[in-house]
């Protein structure tokens, strides 16, 4: 058999509703002469006859009438598949993955997803804490939260907002060891550090102070370094969210300006236009307008 033309098909199912081939090309605006050219070609692909066109219209023979039920079924399918697509193109819906840090998923995202998942009913959300920087491809994933600026040409990276970072200490610290007056004091203190973290840089009336000492923690989670702050093992550069700042810390050398680092929602740029890493991107673009 030779190859069908879909397109043969779709004509034959429009001829056959119309009942005829005159009335066929006045409602597709199509010529007569095409339309039978057309069905002619539809049945030598097939290698039989489906019906006798005469003065009095068309009449199916048996196997006409099997192809046609069987062909009015295709393209009722067909029909659904495309509406399921393009209804998908507009709803969110389906598997989404998201990376985060442990300090942002507490401080800021695990806040606001009761709120996402009402809005989107339709989307699952496999969320991935890590504080590295994930390869987004190789590890599947369609939207990274990430602080700092962004490493690939590939990538969209939109800005959040900026994170606020202060200096803190435990209250039974500070009775230990006393209470830095400035930046260069903190030499003689017992410093916590998250090494691929924020410099220690301190502002005040235009005067820059870098603090690179000996770190007596160096880690990769803020979390640990805000636990080891509340065990009263030393001070510690934290980010200011409201769950991560406890009743027992003291905030030092206020008066001095910390750089604040942006935080970023980063996606491939092909994947932009996809419903549920569009809806996640301005879902979190929206809610952080009230940080």
């Amino acid at each position: 058999m030779k190859k069908v033309d879909l397109n043969d098909i779709k004509l034959f199912v429009s001829v056959v509703q119309a009942g005829s081939l005159t009335r066929a090309s006045e409602l597709l605006d199509i010529p007569k002469s095409h339309i039978s050219r057309h069905l002619t070609e539809l049945e030598n692909s097939l290698g039989t006859t489906l019906m006798d066109r005469g003065r009095r219209g068309i009449v199916l023979n048996e196997l006409g009438l099997r192809f046609l039920h069987n062909a009015q079924e295709m393209l009722r399918l067909a029909q659904i598949a495309i509406d399921d697509v393009q209804d998908n193109l507009q709803k969110p819906s389906g598997l989404l993955r998201l990376s985060v840090s442990t300090e942002v998923g507490r401080g800021f995202l695990m806040h606001h997803l009761p709120e996402y998942f009402r809005r989107y009913p339709d989307v699952n959300l496999q969320v991935q804490i890590d504080n590295r920087k994930v390869n987004m491809i190789q590890d599947g994933i369609d939207i990274a939260l990430r602080i700092g600026s962004a490493d690939s040409d590939n990538v969209v990276a939109r800005k959040l907002f900026d994170i606020e970072l202060g200096l803190f200490a435990s209250k039974s610290y500070i009775d230990a060891h006393g209470m830095p007056s400035s930046p260069h004091e903190l030499y003689g203190h017992t410093l916590l550090h998250k090494y691929d973290g924020p410099d220690w840089a301190f502002w005040c009336d235009h005067h820059l102070v870098r603090i690179d000492g000996q770190y007596r923690l160096s880690c990769n989670d803020f979390n640990l370094v805000g636990q080891m702050v509340s065990d009263g093992l030393g001070i510690g550069l934290l980010p200011c969210f409201d769950n991560m700042i406890r009743a027992d810390w003291v905030r030092l050398l206020p008066q001095w300006q910390i750089d604040s680092v942006p935080l970023y929602v980063v996606y491939y740029k092909n994947r932009g236009a996809v419903p549920t890493v569009r809806s996640m991107v301005e879902f979190l673009v929206s809610v952080a307008k009230a940080v």
